[in-house]
This record gives structure tokens, C-alpha cells and sequence, in this order.
């Protein structure tokens, strides 16, 4: 299932880091959960990629970074992100297959 900008997930400036944005989930298991993603890979397997991120807040107190269904979620909203930041020219690929954002 995609996940949408603005309907499923919000981009929110990150309020301790004028440089960086912060994802807060608006539907679904984790609505009202906040992350910031870190590293972001492509590895060799075609439509695979690795990342890493940050749970800043969540109603769900027992939510941790190892739940596997949270980083289904987070996978397809950064499949959204990467696909409309290429669109919109903002998000570049290099020839590392890394994300560089301008």
C-alpha cells in the first residue's frame, strides 16, 4: 500500500535542527509517531534499499527502532519521499546509489 504525503505522513522541521526534517505518521498503528531518518542505502538487490532513523516521539510507549511492521511502514513512506523528491528534483542518486539532497 503507498503512503501519501500530507494524508499519510507529514515532513516537520525538526525543531532542535533548522537543517534536517522529521516524519510524524498521521494514519495507521502509529499515528502520531515522529522519526528522523539517518543513513539511507541502495544495495545491490534491484528495489532494495537500508536505513536507519531515529524514534523521536510516539503515543505507544513500547514502540521501539526494532519493530518489524514499524519499518514496513517507514519503508514505504521513504519509497513516497524518494519518488516524489525525484520528480520534483530535489532528491539525486549518485553514482554510489546514495540519496544527496540539495
Amino acid at each position: 500500500m503507498k503512503m501519501l504525503e500530507n494524508t499519510d505522513y507529514e515532513i516537520i522541521p525538526n525543531p532542535n535542527d533548522s537543517h534536517s526534517w522529521q516524519i510524524r505518521i498521521l494514519t495507521g498503528d502509529y499515528t502520531e509517531t515522529v522519526i528522523q531518518f539517518g543513513t539511507i542505502a541502495f544495495n545491490e538487490i534491484k528495489d532494495h534499499f537500508n536505513f536507519d532513523f531515529t524514534l523521536i516521539q510516539s503515543p505507544d510507549e513500547d514502540l521501539t527502532i526494532d519493530n518489524e511492521d514499524l519499518h514496513n511502514v517507514l519503508a514505504r513512506i521513504l519509497e513516497n519521499i524518494i519518488e516524489n523528491g525525484s520528480e520534483e528534483g530535489w532528491v539525486k542518486l549518485d553514482e554510489k546509489r546514495s540519496i544527496i539532497e540539495n
